[in-house]
């Protein structure tokens, strides 16, 4: 098989692939209409029987079954757009906090931390350790562990 071929073989997969996922939403969509048409007409048909005639069980069973199955989907579905929603605004209020932290106070100099060029003295802001801090975690991770230790122990 020449390359060309293989490299246009290869591409369909992909696109072939692409197409399927695609295709169980848009099938998806295509039952929910199905299932709708279908409800309608039947609530329509059930207007037009007693409770003395009834219903066969099995038809009953499956209509609870039909709204069980339904149900679940929705509220499935319902809880991960709400979910997604709060992870995304969770996301951003934290980074958000990160930048507003990452920053030396306005009293200092303003400048991003790792901008600062405040010693150990300033009493503005503890920017010289956050860096030391920052320098000492992007190193090796070996020795980033051992500088924590060495922090803490001393009590910074």
């Amino acid at each position: 098989m020449s390359e060309e071929v293989k490299k246009i073989n290869e591409g369909l997969a992909d696109m072939a692939q692409k197409a399927e996922s695609d295709h169980e939403v848009q099938m998806a969509r295509a039952d929910l209409y199905k299932i709708a048409k279908y409800s309608i007409k039947l609530h329509e048909m059930l207007k037009g029987v007693s409770e003395a005639e009834g219903l066969e069980g099995w038809v009953q069973a499956k209509i609870t079954k039909a709204a069980d199955y339904m149900g679940a989907v929705y509220h499935h579905m319902d809880y991960q757009t709400k979910f997604d929603e709060v992870a995304l605004e969770g996301k951003l209020e934290k980074a958000l906090d990160e930048a507003k932290e990452k920053m030396c106070p306005e009293a200092c100099c303003g400048k991003p931390v790792s901008e600062c060029k405040c010693g150990p003295e300033c009493k503005h802001c503890d920017c010289y350790t956050e860096n030391k801090k920052h320098k000492a975690e992007s190193k090796d991770p070996y020795i980033s562990s051992l500088a924590k230790r060495l922090s803490e122990a001393l009590g910074e």
